[in-house]
Formats: structure tokens, C-alpha cells, sequence
């Protein structure tokens, strides 16, 4: 057996152990939230609000905030998962309330979960789910990078400009069915030359690009045609 002393040297040379919830707030979180999570100048209060509410903003990135009050896309969690799990523990613990993480699976029906998403989600994140302008300089996010619980948390959620959905609106076997068919999609091979989505912009950039080319040959076939 490796000796208790040898053990404990090895330890002190690895990682360090994870922070508990309290401690990874305090220094990750309060600064902005304040120490009592009433909020102040550089950020809102978030006493009441739920896990999901916290796992979504920690778990995809989007907290801590590099700047106060300015949001960034989804970029990966910038904590260890214990660590996010630990803080949404203290948080709802603090001032238990807010929606819970939502029990979600890929089991549902894919091709119901087509039609949902082009009901409720094509028209700001785009038919491929690459995300989209939604106006006013707000930008509907791309869906590949988030998680199928992190696609639940947002359903219900509704974060920044987007609808929250009840259970009322979209029920629980609904969004299984909605988040199998990311899953899905997300599985699908990519085109060669993919484009953020469907619409004006997208479509109007590759007609630019056919006239492009059928000058540029027209204006060949011209040349060839002079000289024969």
C-alpha cells in the first residue's frame, strides 16, 4: 500500500479538490450577485430562481460574465460540472423556488418533434438550427452545442427574447419529442456548404455567387468566340 504520507504528497500535486457550492459562488458569482444573491448594480438578484434557471445560464457558458450585463452565446461551461451542480445546489438552497431542471429524454417521437420545431422554434433558430437574426441587433442562438437538458431548460425558461413554454403549451412528452428531433438532426451529416438558415440573406448570397459564375463564363464564352 502506498504510504499516508507519499498519499498525501500525491494529492497536494494534483488537482485541487472541487470547490462546495458556497465557495464556488462567492468567487465566481457574487461579485456581480452579491454575497446575499440580492444582485446590485452589475447584475439582478437570483433569489428564487430555480436549478434550471442556473443550470442553464452556468451550464452552457453564458455565466460568469465576462462584462456585466452583456450576454454572450452559448461557449461551454467555463467551471467544472460538480462545481456548476454544487452552486445550483447553494443558489436554490438560499431561496428555494423557480422551475426545476426539466426530465428530459431522446425518446420521443422524432417525427412529431419535426413538426414542433417548425411550429414554435424554425422561425428564429433557423430550418437547420444554426440560429438566426431575430431583429433589433438579437440573434436566436445555434442549437448543436447545447445539450438535449439544456434545450428543456430553455423551452421552459425562455431566456432572453425567447417565449417560455408551460407544460400547458408544450407538454412533457411534447418536448421529449422536440428535443429527439434535435438530437436527430443534429446526428444528420452537414452539407458541404452549410448556411446559418433559410431566408432572404442566406439564399440571396449564393443567387449572387450562380450570376457570379454565369457572367464570368458568358464573359469567356465571349472572348473564345472573338478570337475564333
Amino acid at each position: 500500500m502506498m504510504p499516508a504520507l507519499m498519499l498525501a504528497t500525491v494529492i497536494a500535486l494534483g488537482s485541487p479538490p472541487p470547490r462546495d457550492g458556497q465557495t464556488a459562488y462567492r468567487a465566481e458569482c457574487a461579485s456581480c450577485h452579491g454575497v446575499d444573491l440580492r444582485g446590485g448594480t452589475n447584475a439582478p438578484s437570483i433569489r428564487g430562481v430555480g436549478a434550471a434557471d442556473v443550470d442553464f445560464w452556468v451550464g452552457t457558458g453564458r455565466m460568469p460574465a465576462a462584462v456585466p450585463w452583456v450576454q454572450v452565446g452559448h461557449r461551454g461551461p467555463q467551471l467544472p460540472q460538480n462545481e456548476i451542480d454544487a452552486i445550483v445546489d447553494y443558489v436554490t438552497s438560499v431561496q428555494p423556488g423557480g422551475e426545476p431542471i426539466p426530465p428530459v429524454g431522446t425518446n420521443g417521437d422524432a417525427a412529431r418533434g419535426r413538426t414542433l420545431f417548425r411550429e414554435n422554434c424554425m422561425h428564429c433558430h433557423g430550418v437547420d438550427a444554426e440560429g438566426a437574426s431575430i431583429g433589433g441587433k438579437s440573434w436566436a442562438p445555434s442549437l448543436n452545442r447545447a445539450s438535449v437538458t439544456q434545450v428543456g431548460e430553455a423551452v421552459r425558461l425562455g431566456p432572453g427574447n425567447m417565449p417560455k413554454f408551460s407544460t400547458a403549451q408544450l407538454s412533457e412528452r411534447d418536448l421529449d419529442s422536440l428535443v429527439a428531433y434535435v438530437a436527430a438532426h443534429r446526428a444528420e451529416p452537414q452539407p458541404v456548404l452549410p448556411m446559418p438558415t433559410s431566408g432572404s440573406v442566406p439564399e440571396g448570397f449564393l443567387g449572387w455567387i450562380a450570376a457570379g459564375v454565369m457572367a464570368a463564363a458568358a464573359f469567356a464564352f465571349s472572348r473564345g468566340s472573338g478570337h475564333a
